[in-house]
């Protein structure tokens, strides 16, 4: 069956309406790499246009005529990588949707995000799915939003670091000053900021960048400013802020799952989140190097993460979401396993795991350990693919491993590499050296 492929990464629903510029070009290399979700005959509903050679190559290494996938960019919207409710729905966008899909009889939606918007969209082209009620009452909004998280997480005694949800200057300065003697440090998250890029760290001492925040900052505790803080960090459109006690990790990783039409609950994948330190000695947040997956959880502590987490997909199954949904967790230095926040959406692992099942099988992850690595420095994809070819990087079906390169940021000069592999260290070598090219 056909899919219409709706690329609204970046929409107000997931990040507010007050996008910054890393933000907007996430939402623009989100509509690039997510085209590997494609097979023949999809229709794409692109904010960008999806370069033909970057089409051409999804075609030729997953094996399917590419020529066949349509891509539909909204007209005066070439620029903007945010496709919203609005666009989607306005008369011209919504006609070159419907006269596509008068070709054949079948389509399912599968939007990065189930909007009010896309739930209209499925009902104006008579397309009923499951979840659509619950996206026309814009439930998938609980998913997504660090509040809702606490609150519906606490219902389900998922483990979370001790925290509170603050919608003024002096609930944030009780909660900061309560919640700092726990570790000697907080973080402080816009309810609605993705990415990480709402979050700061406030501590005590000298400390390095952390994980998880864009900013990580010494603070004097008697002469902490909340006003400044409220007033830096909240929105237009937003103006809750969460904090909780911030613990120092030795696992960083995820879980993901998909919660079917029938409303089965299928684990899809788990991997490592990896980071590492800026060389630019003034960066206050570190730099986020890509995913591995399987994560490299112990037993243990991989049969208590998946108890944990299903049972919050399960709540969110029976409040009437369905799709993908992807949950974020730490193992703290002291052990315990932590919660920090869910999204009912596409994650950084989606495609990841897209490409692998078709290129490797369902079961990859027992053979085969595979890494996105960002930032490899090339000014444009077939460069990239060049150079790989040259060196022998190139990923080889018959030895199933190698490199492949999903996605060009030609404005920053670099390439988001899918490293396939036998085990971690070969990956991590392969890794290594791709991040040494010039």
């Amino acid at each position: 069956m056909p899919r219409i492929l709706i690329m609204n990464a970046g929409t107000a629903q997931m990040s507010g309406a007050d996008l910054t510029p890393a933000q907007l070009s996430l939402a623009a290399n989100s509509a690039y790499r997510s085209a590997w979700f494609a097979h023949e005959g999809d229709l794409i509903v692109s904010p960008v246009v999806v370069p033909a050679d970057l089409l051409s190559f999804i075609g030729a290494t997953l094996d399917f005529d590419a020529s066949s996938v349509c891509v539909l960019v909204p007209e005066g919207r070439r620029h903007s990588p945010v496709l919203d409710d609005c666009t989607l729905l306005s008369k011209t966008v919504f006609g070159r949707i419907s006269r596509h899909v008068r070709q054949k009889s079948t389509w399912r939606l599968y939007p990065c995000y189930s909007t009010e918007g896309v739930a209209r969209l499925a009902a104006m082209l008579g397309i009923a799915q499951s979840g659509d009620d619950f996206a026309l009452q814009r439930g998938p909004d609980l998913l997504n939003r660090k509040s809702h998280f606490r609150q519906l997480a606490t219902s389900v005694a998922l483990p979370l670091p001790n925290g509170s949800v603050t919608t003024d200057s002096d609930e944030l300065f009780r909660a900061v000053t309560s919640l700092r003697t726990e570790t000697g440090s907080v973080i402080v998250k816009l309810d609605n900021g993705a990415g990480g890029v709402g979050n700061v760290i406030l501590t005590g001492n000298e400390s390095d960048p952390l994980p998880g925040a864009r900013d990580t900052r010494r603070i004097p505790w008697p002469s902490f400013d909340p006003d400044a803080l409220w007033s830096e960090m909240t929105t237009a459109s937003c103006k809750t802020l969460v904090v909780e006690s911030y613990h120092l990790a030795k696992s960083l990783f995820y879980l993901e799952y998909e919660i079917e039409d029938d409303g089965s609950i299928v684990f899809m994948n788990s991997g490592n989140i990896r980071l590492h330190k800026s060389t630019n000695q003034f960066e206050r947040a570190l730099i986020w190097t890509g995913l591995e997956l399987p994560s490299d959880l112990g037993n243990e502590q991989w049969l208590s993460a998946q108890a944990d987490a299903y049972r919050f997909v399960a709540l969110a199954r029976n409040l009437g979401y369905r799709g993908m949904i992807n949950i974020d967790a730490i193992f703290a230095d002291d052990g315990r396993l932590l919660f920090n926040e869910a999204n009912g959406r596409w994650g950084g692992g989606s495609v990841l795991h897209s490409i692998a099942v078709r290129l490797l099988g369902v079961d990859y992850c027992a053979c085969n350990v595979i890494l996105s690595v960002r930032n490899v420095r090339s000014k444009c994809l077939q460069t990239a693919h060049d150079r790989f070819v040259k060196e022998g990087f190139l990923f080889d079906r018959t030895r199933k491993e190698g490199v492949i390169p999903l996605a060009a940021d030609e404005e920053a000069g670099t390439v988001e590499c899918l490293v396939i592999a036998r085990d971690r260290p070969a990956a991590r070598d392969l890794q290594h050296r791709l991040l040494r090219m010039v």
